[in-house]
C-alpha cells in the first residue's frame, strides 16, 4: 500500500500544474505576448557567477520545429547592481534590469533610460523559498496596473508558480535537481506560459529567480509599502462600514 501511495506522489510532483486561461493579455511588449499557450526554455551559461542567459522556444505555429533564440541576457558578474540586459533574438536591446548598491528591489528601465521604471519587482520574505511580486502598467491591454505573485514550491527551488490574481499563468521547473551543487554547472528551465502572456516577463521571472538562487527571499521596503497601503485601505473599508452601521 505504501508503494502505491509513494507512486502516486512521485507522479503528481513530476506532472507539471494545470495553467489557467487569460481574459486579455498582460505584459510590456505586445509583440512579446505569446500567441498560444507554449513552453519555453531558460538557459544560464555555464561559469562561476555566471550572469548571461539564452531564451529558447520553438514557433507557435509550428511546434516541432527546432528551437530559435527569443531572447538573451547580458551582465556583469561582479556589478553591485547586478545589472542585466535584455536583448530580442536579433540582439536588438529591449530593457534593463538592476537593483540600488544597497537594495533588493529590482528595477526595470527600458535600455539608457533613468527615469520611472516601467516594471518594479519587489521580494517579500521567506527563509528557503522564492517569493516575490512584479508591478508594471499593462502595455499589451488597457495599461491597467498588473501584479504577479511569484511563488515557489518546494525549498529546493525546483518549481515556482507564478499567479495574476487567482489565475496561474505560469510554472517553471529547473531541469535538474542537483546542477546547483556543481560549480561553475549551466542551469536550465523549463517555462510554461498561458497564451496572452508575455515572454519577455516570464524570462526575467527566472532571470531573478536565478540570482536568488543561493539566497533567502527578504522583504524589500517596496513590498513594506505595498503591505502598508493594502493595510490602510483595509482599515479605511472597515471604518466606513462602522460609520455605516452606527
Amino acid at each position: 500500500m505504501s508503494e502505491i501511495v509513494f507512486s502516486a506522489t512521485r507522479q503528481k510532483q513530476i506532472m507539471a500544474p494545470t495553467l489557467d486561461s487569460l481574459e486579455q493579455p498582460i505584459g510590456l511588449r505586445p509583440d512579446l505576448v505569446a500567441a498560444t499557450a507554449r513552453r519555453i526554455r531558460v538557459k544560464q551559461h555555464a561559469g562561476l557567477g555566471p550572469s548571461d542567459f539564452t531564451v529558447t522556444g520553438t514557433n507557435d505555429s509550428e511546434p516541432e520545429s527546432s528551437p530559435t533564440k527569443l531572447f538573451s541576457v547580458d551582465g556583469h558578474v561582479m556589478s553591485w547592481q547586478s545589472r542585466r540586459n535584455f536583448r530580442d533574438g536579433s540582439g536588438l536591446p529591449l530593457f534593463e534590469v538592476a537593483r540600488k548598491k544597497a537594495g533588493v528591489t529590482w528595477f526595470v528601465h527600458l535600455p539608457k533610460d533613468d527615469g520611472e521604471p516601467i516594471a518594479t519587482i519587489t521580494t517579500r520574505f521567506h527563509a528557503l523559498k522564492d517569493k516575490f511580486d512584479v508591478y508594471f502598467n499593462n502595455a499589451a491591454g488597457s495599461r491597467e496596473k498588473v501584479q504577479l505573485e511569484v511563488r515557489g514550491q518546494d525549498i529546493w527551488k525546483l518549481r515556482t508558480n507564478v499567479y495574476f490574481g487567482e489565475r496561474m499563468v505560469m510554472t517553471c521547473k529547473r531541469t535538474d535537481k542537483m546542477s546547483v551543487y556543481i560549480p561553475g554547472k549551466a542551469l536550465e528551465w523549463d517555462v510554461d506560459i498561458v497564451q496572452g502572456m508575455d515572454m519577455s516577463i516570464a524570462s526575467l521571472i527566472v532571470v531573478v529567480m536565478a540570482q536568488q538562487m543561493y539566497q533567502s527571499s527578504y522583504p524589500s521596503s517596496e513590498s513594506s509599502r505595498q503591505e502598508a497601503r493594502k493595510e490602510n485601505a483595509t482599515n479605511e473599508k472597515d471604518d466606513d462600514s462602522s460609520i455605516r452601521k452606527a
